[in-house]
């Protein structure tokens, strides 16, 4: 009934995920500031 939030959920952790890999990955990532 709500496929539309169920798939927008599911992209949101996997950008989460990405952004965690990411920053763990690069000492030089944005988030350091």
């Amino acid at each position: 009934m709500s496929n539309i939030l169920d798939s927008l959920i599911v992209i949101g952790l996997i950008i989460a995920a990405a952004i965690t890999a990411w920053s763990v990955l690069t000492p030089n990532h944005l988030f350091i500031g």
